[in-house]
């Protein structure tokens, strides 16, 4: 269990590293908006496709509650373990976002970037609920190699065309809350955010459960 604690906390870490320390160089670069938000869609997808393909073998590699949650609901894993997930995940999310300000030299601040509106809700619960139900099928499916392209590209796309940026990931939400970064997101929008990745839980769990007995 230690390994899988570790495997699950380096990896919702490199996560929070990424999207945060890809927020400050699109800052300091001066970038535009379209290649800002490309960058930071790339650098996440990057990382997420490296991270699974190397703690999948280990961990499963969630590095997600929703996902935890997902898979404890179909026992797949036991509450026990999922309760350890869940500390590795947001600890890690916590470590990432102190790395990614330290590489950058910017004092731990807790972020004002407010990003709350109807329209995010949506997106975020349309972000979320793909990203569980795209897991779950490919692992019902025996599809378990394609679990870290399809979560890649997953991710990439969202943060292209959903109006939240496809955070779709409690933990890694709550570490983006601890920065400046243009990336991060304020407390309160957080929580409005953490509300819609379960909503979009809730959502993949009715469909996955619906496509299960169709293939029966």
């Amino acid at each position: 269990m230690r390994v899988r604690f570790l495997a699950e906390f380096i990896g919702t870490g490199s996560i929070v590293m990424a999207v945060l320390g890809a927020g400050f160089m699109v800052s300091n670069l001066s970038a535009e908006p379209a290649l800002g938000l490309f960058m930071i869609a790339s650098a996440v997808a990057g990382v997420l496709f490296v991270a699974i393909s190397s703690f999948a073998s280990i961990s499963g590699a969630h590095f997600n509650p929703i996902v935890t949650i997902a898979f404890l609901a179909h026992k797949d894993i036991s509450a026990k373990d999922a309760g350890i997930y869940f500390v590795a995940q947001f600890m890690g999310g916590l470590l990432g976002a102190l790395i990614a300000n330290l590489m950058f030299i910017q004092t731990p601040t807790i972020s004002e970037v407010g990003r709350f509106s109807l329209g995010s809700m949506v997106g975020e619960s349309v972000a979320s609920a793909g990203l569980v139900l795209l897991v779950l099928q490919l692992v019902y499916s025996n599809k378990e190699k394609l679990i870290a392209p399809a979560v890649a590209l997953w991710i990439f796309a969202g943060h292209i065309f959903t109006s939240s940026t496809a955070f779709a990931n409690p933990a890694v939400t709550i570490g983006r809350v601890f920065s400046t970064a243009p990336s991060s997101i304020a407390v309160e929008s957080a929580l409005y955010f953490i509300l819609a990745q379960f909503i979009g839980l809730g959502l993949a769990l009715l469909v996955s459960a619906r496509l299960r007995k169709v293939k029966k």
